[in-house]
Formats: C-alpha cells, structure tokens, sequence
C-alpha cells in the first residue's frame, strides 16, 4: 500500500511503498524523521486529525533543564526592550473580512510555516520574516537585502545575532516568534523559531558559538547565550531544520506538545458575544489572512484592553510610551503585512473597540489613500483596512507615521 507523506520540518511532500512497519518515516530532504499518523493499516484511508503527521521532538546529546530565572534588573531591561519592539503592532493591525466567508481548502504560502507551528498557544502577539522573497527583491533591484529587512521593522541586533550563529542570511528559510502579554503578574515571554534552508554543516560548531550549557535529567534543551542579550535563553533541537529559542519553559508549550503545524490553528480563532454567538476575529482567523506573497508580518488579538496588561502598563511608565496608551486602548487586534513583490504592497488593518472608533479611523485612511495611487481602504462595524504601495527602505517608518497620526 503506497502512502503520500509531507515532512512537518520542511514541507516536502514524498511517496513510500508502504507504511513503514515502526510507523517513522525520513524525510529525503531534511533527513528528518518522523511518525506516520493518521493512515488506517488495512485500507489505506487517510483520516483528518489534528496532529497527523506531526513531527516529536529528536532528543540531543546534552539535555538542560530549566528553573525560572530570578527578577534581576537586566531581565527587566530586557522585556521592556522585546515589548517595546511588539508594542508598535498593538494599536493599529488586522485585516477586515466582509462576512467571514469560507476559507479554501489551500491556505496562503505565507501562513505555511513551519515555525508557526512550534509557538505557544497562548500566544497573542505573532510574527514572521521570511527571507527568500526579501533575497530575490534585492537581487532583482540591485540593493543591499540588510538594509531593505531594516527598512521593514527588523532590528539591527537581529543581523548581530545571525553572524555570531555563523549564518548568512541565505542559510535561512524564515524565521517566526511569538509573545504573550497576559492579564495577570508581569511575565517575559518569548519565542523565537528558526528554520533553515539545510541542515547544518557542523551542529557542534553552531552550538559552541552559543555557549551551550546542559545539565544532567530533564528535557533534552540546552542553555545558551545569545549576544545583546543579557540573560540565557532556552534551546531546544526539533530537526535539523527546526530550532527554538525561549526564555522559559512555558514558551516550549508547542515543541512539548510536538509541534502543532502551519496555519497558527493552536491560536484562538473565535470570540463568544454576549448573546452567545461567536464572531471570527481571533489570532488564528487573522494569521490565515495574512496575503500569500508577505514576507514581514506581525499580528496581534486580543478580546481585553490592551492598556490593563501588566506588561503594558509596565511599559506605559516611560513619558514617551504614554502617549501610545490611548491607541493601544482603542484597539482589539490588527495585522501589518510587508509584500516583496514588483510592486512592493503594505497592509494595515485595524479591529477597534467600538464602531465610532473604526469610523475615525476608516476615514482617516481615506484621507491617505487619496494621496497615494492605487491604494485601497474600507471596512464595516469594528474593522478598518489599507492597503496601498510602499517604499521598502520606508516601510517601517511609514507605520510609525501612522501611529503617531493615531496618537494624536
């Protein structure tokens, strides 16, 4: 009996003569291994679960376990940094859909990731860079590829970072992360998931340059050190393909549970109304629309304000970042998309508190998109949506315009 398979890691999809008899099959690309879910032995029939063909987690040669870190004041200096960085993504971005319509069946290249697949559920804050479409813009337009994933929003200790793993940004396939402010004590959390084009060369190498640490018993993570960043991380080694970087063990959620696949569909998709309908407005509902070609985007949901998370609030104390509070107030969720076509498009796209709230806004986008060819804005009830041209050396700096547009 042949089966068709398709590798959790890289997404390629290949045929075998039969199921193997230990239900594992090897990836001939990746070479990573993985178990044979959701075929039934005697007929064949594939059967729809949720976690079919979903890769566990390969143990390492060291293993670390990690005990919470103790409230020291770099890690404090830390989050405030990583939040400020997210906090830009809270005021303004989602994308408006008219009537919730039925999704098809092949969902967008640019929610096929890998790396969704390992961030936690609980996460409300989510991001991607893709590197591919960003390398073959630059090529075809004759410009340096750091300065257009400057440009777009990315911080420059990211290209740090890379270097000292010994990576080009060619090694990399794309790289997706996750934070989740929540309602309760301030807690950092985040998680990086870095997916690569092969696997390494030489892992050793590539762990020595991080310093890695492990101790005897727990899960098989490694503790390690990542420059500018003054406190150690978590690693774990899903696949050769597939590395996760964390602060705590809550941000390993996903790898624990073996991995969750493309899509964000561990995300909240759903928020129950008072009379007790639901409306499809959550995380895993905007993620699946980020548009196919995007290769930076950020996302964020939640149903709470924004403003009454410790975290925000925390972060709210500084005299430049109150300003921001009555945007993250005003707004629910939003999605912010870079797309590196040969028409380079931006969308921003807002889920508001209230109706009144969206009016302004949609007419404020109005107002925009009459200033520029061939962009686009409308919206109904809570939503508000743009989508315009953009220039990709200006593209972060054009979002900053419009919250500081929405601050004031």
């Amino acid at each position: 009996m042949s089966v068709r398979l398709s590798c959790p890691s890289c997404n390629t999809t290949f045929g075998l003569p039969a199921i193997p008899a230990d239900r594992r099959a090897t990836c001939p690309r990746c070479g990573d291994v993985f178990p044979v879910r959701g075929f039934d032995q005697e007929t064949g029939d594939s059967r729809q679960e949720t976690e079919s063909n979903q890769q566990e987690p390969l143990p390492t040669p060291l293993a670390t376990p990690h005990s919470p870190a103790s409230k020291t004041t770099n890690r404090f200096a830390v989050g405030l940094v990583i939040l400020g960085l997210l906090a830009v993504g809270i005021g303004l971005t989602i994308y408006f859909k008219g009537g919730f319509q039925k999704k098809e069946e092949t969902k967008p290249a640019s929610t096929q990731l890998a790396g969704l697949g390992y961030l936690p559920a609980d996460s409300n804050i989510v991001f991607a860079v893709r590197l591919p479409p960003i390398l073959a813009y630059a090529e075809r337009t004759g410009q340096d590829p750091r300065a257009l994933l400057a440009g777009a929003g990315v911080p420059a200790q990211v290209f740090g970072t890379i270097e000292q793993l010994g990576l080009t940004l060619q090694d990399i396939d794309h790289i997706a992360g996750s934070t989740s402010l929540g309602d309760g004590e301030f807690e950092l959390r985040l998680t990086v998931v870095l997916v690569l084009q092969s696997p390494l060369a030489d892992e050793d190498e590539f762990l020595q340059r991080l310093k890695r640490k492990s101790e005897p018993g727990g899960k098989p993570r490694y503790r390690v050190e990542v420059s500018r960043v003054p406190l150690p991380l978590l690693l774990e080694r899903v696949s050769p393909l597939v590395w996760v970087f964390g602060v705590d063990e809550k941000d390993f959620e996903a790898v624990d549970h073996g991995g969750y696949g493309p899509g964000g569909v561990q995300f909240r998709d759903a928020l129950k109304r008072a009379d007790g309908t639901q409306e499809l407005t959550g995380l895993r509902e905007m993620i699946s629309e980020v548009p196919p070609d995007a290769a930076v985007w950020l996302a964020a949901d939640d149903e709470r304000d924004w403003t009454q998370k410790p975290a925000v609030q925390l972060l709210g104390q500084s005299p430049d970042a109150k300003k921001w509070l009555p945007v993250a107030s005003s707004g629910r969720g939003g999605l912010f998309a870079l797309s590196f076509a040969d028409q380079p498009r931006m969308k921003l796209v807002v889920r508001t508190a209230d109706t009144a709230t969206a009016d302004r806004v949609r007419t404020y986008f109005q107002t925009r998109a009459a200033e520029t060819p061939s962009a686009t804005t409308g919206g109904e009830d809570t939503f508000a949506f743009y989508d315009a041209p953009f220039d990709p050396a200006t593209g972060w700096k054009t979002l900053q315009q419009f919250l500081a547009d929405a601050a004031r």
